[in-house]
């Protein structure tokens, strides 16, 4: 996956990036490796907002999360990603069993009489 993190009101230090990287990079598994992932850190007053935007496949995967700390604002945003992704996972997995994709036929033994 490739990472492209940005700031708006603050310096994205080292640190930061590296959580960011560390927790988004959790969900690789679902990603191709090129991948592009869009994180935007901000600063409102006392809020700390994050940003991430996932484009795959003609979706968008997206989530966005304010809270007093930066790094509990990435903790957050991981688990709403983490969780569009099992929704898509599941749509794409239902659309292609309804389009005949993946069937299990069942079939009866002439020997025996045993479906399976």
């Amino acid at each position: 996956m490739k990472f492209i993190i940005s700031g708006k009101n603050i310096d994205v230090t080292p640190g930061l990036k590296a959580a960011v990287e560390d927790k988004i990079g959790k969900l690789e598994k679902y990603f191709t490796p090129e991948t592009e992932v869009h994180a935007t850190l901000s600063v409102e007053k006392e809020r700390q907002k994050i940003e991430v935007t996932i484009p795959i496949k003609g979706n968008i995967i997206r989530s966005e999360q304010v809270s007093n700390d930066m790094y509990a604002s990435i903790d957050l945003v991981e688990d709403v990603i983490e969780r569009q992704l099992r929704k898509y996972k599941r749509k794409l997995a239902e659309h292609i069993s309804r389009q005949g994709g993946y069937t299990h036929v069942r079939t009866e033994c002439q020997r025996c009489g045993n479906t399976g």
